[in-house]
C-alpha cells in the first residue's frame, strides 16, 4: 500500500510539473504576442501621426518593401508602393486628408511574418464631416519591422 501511494504522489507531482511546463511556454507564447501585437500597434499610431500632418510619403512608408503589397479598392487593387503613393497623391490631396483615428483593433496572428489585423477608421474635417468605417489588413514582418501588407478599407 505504501508503495502505490508513493507512486501516486510521484504521478502527481510528474502532473504538476508538465502543467507548469506548459503553463511557462504559454505565457511566453503570450508576451511574444503582445510585443508583435504593440509594435503593430504603433505602426498604426505612425501612420495616424503621418496622415494627421499631411505627410502622404510618410504614411505610405509604412506600407511593406515588396513589390506585392497591395491596397484593396472597390474597382480592384494597387500593388506596390509607388503605385500606392501615386494612387493617394490624386484621391487623398493633403486638403482632403483630415484627421485620421484608428480603434478596436483586433489581432489575429496568422504566422511569425503575419498578422490579420481589423478595426475602425475614422477621418474628421474642420467643418464637421467624418469618413468613417472598417479597415482589414494583412501586416508583414518583414526585417524585423512590422508593415502593412495588403490593406482593405471601407
Amino acid at each position: 500500500m505504501k508503495l502505490y501511494n508513493m507512486k501516486i504522489k510521484k504521478t502527481i507531482w510528474k502532473i504538476v510539473l508538465f502543467g507548469f511546463v506548459l503553463m511557462c511556454i504559454c505565457s511566453m507564447n503570450v508576451l511574444a504576442q503582445s510585443a508583435d501585437e504593440k509594435a503593430i500597434g504603433e505602426v498604426f499610431r505612425q501612420g495616424e501621426a503621418f496622415w494627421n500632418k499631411g505627410d502622404i510619403e510618410g504614411y505610405v512608408s509604412l506600407y511593406a518593401p515588396v513589390d506585392s503589397c497591395r491596397m484593396i479598392l472597390s474597382k480592384g487593387a494597387v500593388y506596390g508602393k509607388e503605385n500606392i503613393l501615386a494612387f493617394y497623391k490624386k484621391y487623398w490631396p493633403k486638403e482632403r486628408m483630415g484627421n485620421l483615428v484608428t480603434d478596436g483593433m483586433e489581432y489575429e496572428r496568422l504566422s511569425d511574418k503575419h498578422y490579420f489585423v481589423t478595426g475602425y477608421f475614422h477621418v474628421s474635417y474642420p467643418d464637421g464631416k467624418k469618413i468613417e468605417g472598417r479597415f482589414s489588413v494583412i501586416m508583414l514582418k518583414y526585417n524585423d519591422k512590422w508593415y502593412l501588407y495588403t490593406d482593405h478599407s471601407g
